[in-house]
């Protein structure tokens, strides 16, 4: 009986779950959380970060940024889902994804850079994420077949409050990191789609060098960033090798960077009052 039960129970969870081909290797995969899955615990883990962080206030700065990110999103491998991008009110310099297409850059990492062609490169990285689907991977392993089926009772009562469990362990992957492959393959993604739209790559090695420089400064603002990381050098160093294989000129690529200093020139470097 309990041999049977068993039986049933796998049956069950074949025909529950599903097998996608990967949106970048194009290999076949066993997916324990659906998209739709994806994107719900996305946004209750992003309503959770704007609640951390704050929202910075300027429609103008919100409006660029979002124009540059729908660039990059539509030439990644995911298109079945929305991107939404957002400027967080904090001086900690960093950026995130959570699952199913939210994008985060912090006023703080916008302030380090020189140009639209780095921004680029690190909204890119982010998107990167996404499409490998490195937080759903991680939440799959972590709650197993559970959370297929908890999930899906959750959606369809569309009771998000029981999310929770989900979306902390996700907002704390997002603040800690992924792991050294999955960071190596966001900065692959890094530089293919800015090249793709129309940006020249090579923003991604220069924030990197600005990245390795801070590295020397006392851990304040940048702790968690480079804690959370592959060392900076080795990132340098992969993204070069792959731009000595890819055949492109410099000439006519997007750097842009009179209209991203025009709209970030002024940020604050202090905390947001309260």
């Amino acid at each position: 009986m309990k041999k049977l039960l068993n039986i049933v129970l796998l049956v069950s969870f074949v025909f529950l779950v599903g097998c996608a081909a990967h949106p970048v290797t194009g290999k076949r995969e066993l997916r324990l959380v659906s998209t739709k899955q994806e994107v719900a615990l996305g946004k209750a883990t992003a309503q959770q970060v704007v609640k951390q962080f704050g929202v910075y206030d300027d429609p103008k700065l919100h409006e660029y940024i979002n124009e540059v990110g729908q660039k990059l999103a539509n030439v990644c491998e995911r298109k079945e889902i929305t991107y939404y991008f957002t400027v967080l009110d904090t001086p900690m310099v960093n950026a995130f994804a959570a699952p199913g297409g939210f994008i985060f850059v912090t006023r703080g990492i916008l302030r380090e850079m020189d140009d639209e062609a780095q921004l680029a490169g690190v909204m890119a990285h982010e998107i990167g994420h996404v499409v490998w689907r490195h937080g759903a991977k991680r939440l799959e392993k972590a709650f197993g077949y559970s959370a297929i089926i908890l999930l899906g009772e959750i959606l369809t009562k569309k009771d998000l409050s029981q999310l929770r469990q989900y979306t902390n362990f996700l907002f704390s992957l997002m603040l800690l990191g992924y792991s050294r492959k999955n960071e190596f393959e966001a900065d692959n993604s890094g530089v293919r789609y800015p090249l793709a739209a129309g940006y020249n790559p090579k923003g991604m090695t220069e924030f990197f060098e600005k990245l390795k420089a801070m590295e020397k400064k006392p851990p304040t603002k940048f702790e968690n960033l480079f804690r959370s990381h592959p060392p900076t050098g080795d990132r340098i160093e992969r993204i070069q090798l792959y731009l000595e294989q890819v055949e492109f000129e410099e000439t006519g690529l997007v750097r842009n960077q009179e209209k991203f200093k025009s709209l970030t020139q002024n940020l604050p470097a202090e905390e947001p009052k309260k």
